[in-house]
């Protein structure tokens, strides 16, 4: 069984994920590096090992639904290519081993009756969801989902569009004002923005009652959850679809934060970038519009706290 292949290549996914790249179509090229760092084999593995998840999930300061089973179909919205996810799981369950996990990912998105660009990520998030929850994916059929009526292009297009209008923009009255989208595909998942406000400020300014959907999330205080505000605790974890040019270049402080929380840990991102895809909210300022993502979870497990783990040598 294709099973057996891919719990043997876990260390062969980020160069797998990385060598596809360019064949990704832009829309989702980010989007799918994003997606592999919410869902860490760093974190599953242990997950999956452990006898009391009660006090794996104390010890990792774990809050949210951090575990991809419990989201199989869902897990992926954010993408464009998620309105191909019934063939994407059927690829997956259907695939045969290839050479390399990376030849098996083409081969799985060759499968699907989508576009090559748009189908890679999707194959691939496909194939990971078969590593990590795969009794969960064979036994539950994704519901139907009518197609939403646009391209890739336009998604491309909306997110420059934001990005690029900013203040100068509204000056000139062609636009609303910066923003922050943290769903594209709800028009009204977003809220405004001030000049180099860090995004958990900004987002305490949407009263929009969010706890009552995310019981991270406090009354009052925004769609992202957000405990200290300092960078010490880790909640406000994002991933940027885009407007990165728009934020902050990440300082040192949040670098070693986001070193020691762990959500770099995953290999899918660059962690010496000046602007990487995964960051603290409250550590980011922007200067203009940017769509992100908000996890699901958050936690604490970088190295340090991964080796101090009770029953561990």
């Amino acid at each position: 069984m294709i099973d057996s292949h891919l719990s043997s290549v876990d260390h062969a996914w980020p160069t797998a994920v990385a060598n596809l790249a360019d064949r990704i179509h832009p829309v989702d090229r980010d989007a799918t590096r994003i997606w592999f760092s919410l869902y860490p084999l760093v974190l599953h593995e242990p997950s999956a090992a452990t006898l009391d998840r009660a006090a794996f999930e104390v010890f990792y300061q774990l809050r949210g639904s951090y575990r991809l089973s419990a989201s199989v179909h869902t897990s992926h919205r954010f993408l464009y290519g998620h309105r191909y996810w019934p063939l994407a799981r059927r690829a997956a369950l259907e695939a045969a081993w290839q050479a390399t996990l990376e030849e098996t990912i083409l081969s799985a998105a060759r499968q699907m009756d989508a576009p090559e660009p748009l189908a890679i990520g999707m194959a691939a998030i496909a194939l990971m969801t078969l590593r990590q929850a795969p009794t969960e994916l064979r036994e539950s059929a994704p519901p139907l989902e009518p197609l939403a009526n646009d391209t890739p292009e336009v998604w491309l297009a909306r997110r420059a569009k934001e990005a690029n209008e900013g203040w100068f923009g509204r000056l000139l009255g062609k636009a609303r004002g910066p923003r922050i989208i943290f769903n594209e595909a709800d028009a009204s998942a977003a809220f405004a923005l001030h000049p180099t406000q860090d995004i958990t400020m900004a987002a305490s300014e949407d009263k929009r009652p969010y706890h009552l959907t995310d019981p991270r999330c406090f009354e009052d205080m925004g769609p992202i959850p957000v405990e200290c505000r300092s960078g010490s605790c880790g909640t406000c974890w994002i991933g940027v679809l885009g407007g990165n040019e728009n934020l902050s270049v990440v300082t040192p402080y949040e670098r070693k934060r986001m070193e020691y929380l762990g959500y770099w840990d995953a290999r899918f991102e660059d962690a010496q970038a000046e602007r990487p895809l995964i960051r603290l909210a409250c550590q980011t300022q922007a200067a203009g519009s940017a769509s992100i993502v908000i996890p699901s979870w958050c936690g604490v497990f970088g190295p340090t706290r991964r080796e101090r783990e009770p029953g561990k040598a």
